[in-house]
C-alpha cells in the first residue's frame, strides 16, 4: 500500500519558485570597458555579465561600435530604459531588463559612451551596471519561502499521522495500562 501525502495545490509553490529563480538568474553585474590603445585609434569595447550562471562576455572588435541609444523596456507606466550599444550588425545591452532606469540615468551613460566615441583623446571608458537589489532580495524571499512552506508541511503531515495513530490505538485498546494508571 503506498502513502499518499495530502499537500494543498504545488501548482501556486511551483509558479513562485520558477518566477523567482528567473528573477534571480536573470539579475546581472554588468560592465562596459571601452580603450583606445593609441589618440586617434578605433575604439574596442568588452560587456561583461556576472551572475548566479556565471560569466559572459562580450567583445566588440576595433571600429565595430558606432554608438549607444537608450531605449524604453517594460509597460508604459512602470517602465525604464535600458542602455544598449550599436554596431553594425547587433545592439548589445548593458543593462538586462530587471535594471532599467530611469530615463535620466540612461541618457547619462549613453552620452558617455557617444563622448567617448567622438573624443579621439579620451583613452578608456568603464561604465559599470548594478543588478536592481530589490528584484534580487525579493528572489531570494520569494525561492526560500514555497521550499520552507514545503517542508513544514512535509514534518506537519507526519505529526499529524502519528496523533492520527494515537487516537486510533487509545479507541481501540480503551483500558490499555499506560503510565498514568494507577493499576500495576
Amino acid at each position: 500500500m503506498s502513502k499518499k501525502i495530502n499537500l494543498p495545490e504545488p501548482i501556486g509553490f511551483i509558479f513562485a519558485f520558477v518566477l523567482e529563480l528567473y528573477l534571480l538568474f536573470g539579475s546581472e553585474l554588468t560592465t562596459l570597458k571601452c580603450k583606445r590603445f593609441q589618440l586617434n585609434q578605433k575604439v574596442t569595447c568588452e560587456v561583461t555579465y556576472f551572475g548566479l550562471l556565471g560569466k559572459r562576455i562580450t567583445e566588440i572588435i576595433p571600429g565595430q561600435l558606432q554608438g549607444a541609444k537608450k531605449k524604453r523596456m517594460g509597460h508604459k507606466r512602470k517602465s525604464g530604459y535600458g542602455v544598449f550599444l550599436l554596431t553594425e550588425y547587433d545592439e548589445i545591452p548593458i543593462q538586462e531588463a530587471f535594471s532599467a532606469s530611469s530615463e535620466l540615468v540612461a541618457t547619462q551613460k549613453v552620452d558617455q559612451v557617444n563622448n567617448f566615441i567622438n573624443n579621439p583623446e579620451q583613452i578608456s571608458l568603464e561604465i559599470l551596471q548594478n543588478p536592481n537589489w530589490f528584484i534580487v532580495f525579493w528572489g531570494i524571499i520569494f525561492v526560500i519561502s514555497p521550499m520552507l512552506s514545503l517542508v513544514l508541511m512535509l514534518l506537519g503531515s507526519g505529526e499529524r499521522k502519528s496523533s492520527i495513530r494515537r487516537i486510533q490505538r487509545e479507541l481501540s485498546y480503551p483500558y490499555h495500562e499506560d503510565e498514568k494508571s494507577d493499576i500495576s
